[in-house]
């Protein structure tokens, strides 16, 4: 009797053996066919619309630019602006100026102001955008 049982469980474990790698085969056979590896470039691609919609098609109105879509925006051309310094940094030399009107920043430091300003000090001044941000061209004290 003790043999029979014996073998009745290893039976039922091969079986169980069997349905596990059956259930595990048919698990990586579905995560394969749900996998984005195989696809092409063009079908990875995803499109924004002029309204900022994603889609899967490419966008069948192209924009043309204009000339003075293409020139650079410079807001400073002979006009001062007016604010004061908001931080300055005695070691490295450098602060921010705040605009009094549009509360923006823009960066200094003595080398580009030609002098050392202090923190509150009111200035009348000329700044471009760069790629860092907006630093200034011209200062002068007020």
């Amino acid at each position: 009797m003790a043999k029979s049982q014996l073998t009745f469980k290893k039976k039922e474990l091969t079986k169980k053996r069997q349905i596990k790698k059956q259930e595990k085969l048919e698990k990586k056979n579905l995560s394969k066919s749900n996998n984005d590896k195989g696809k092409t470039l063009e079908e990875m691609f995803a499109y924004v619309d002029e309204f900022g919609n994603i889609s899967d098609t490419p966008p069948v109105k192209k924009y043309v630019f204009k000339e003075e879509d293409l020139q650079r925006i410079d807001t400073t051309e002979d006009e001062f602006l007016f604010g004061k310094v908001s931080y300055y940094n005695e070691t490295g030399q450098y602060g921010f100026i705040r605009d009094n009107e549009s509360l923006e920043t823009v960066y200094f430091n003595d080398r580009l102001a030609g002098m050392v300003l202090a923190v509150n000090q009111k200035v009348k001044y000329q700044f471009t955008r760069s790629k860092q941000g907006n630093q200034i061209t011209f200062v002068e004290k007020i």
